[in-house]
């Protein structure tokens, strides 16, 4: 396995921090519709936020082997094809002299160190809660 320090560059932090708000965010909605209609005896905060951070964990040791060169089963990708357009978010001219780095314009082997890095922030941040939840 190569450095994993070598594969992250300062440009790859953006979509780290979007993967993992959109993953944190997903996962805190299944945590409140779980609270909200099923009702059980376990707390939402404590015990919803320790299995989000336990999935968040093995979905980083799955993106860690897929960086080992693991091949797991699915679907074929299909080549060529690419969401549409979301059109206008905004003047061009604010941002004409930085260029932005989004998630699809990255290698394949800096999207899946993107993936990993997302998964386990978001496993950090939901075990913290987890804990947190737990001493109060």
């Amino acid at each position: 396995m190569k450095k994993i320090r070598r594969l992250y560059k300062p440009y790859m932090i953006r979509p780290i921090l979007y993967k993992s708000v959109a993953k944190c965010l997903t996962a805190l909605a299944v945590i409140l519709v779980w609270d909200r209609f099923v009702h059980s005896p376990l707390s939402a905060a404590r015990d919803g936020c320790a299995v989000a951070a336990v999935a968040f964990f093995l979905m980083g040791w799955i993106s860690y082997l897929r960086l080992d060169g693991v091949k797991l089963g699915g679907l074929p990708k299909k080549e060529g094809e690419r969401k549409p357009g979301r059109g206008s978010r905004g003047d061009i001219i604010d941002f004409a002299d930085e260029h932005i780095v989004s998630f699809d314009e990255l290698g394949e082997e800096e999207q899946r160190a993107c993936i990993l890095a997302a998964d386990l922030l978001s496993g950090l941040l939901f075990l913290a809660a987890s804990l947190i939840a737990f001493l109060l």
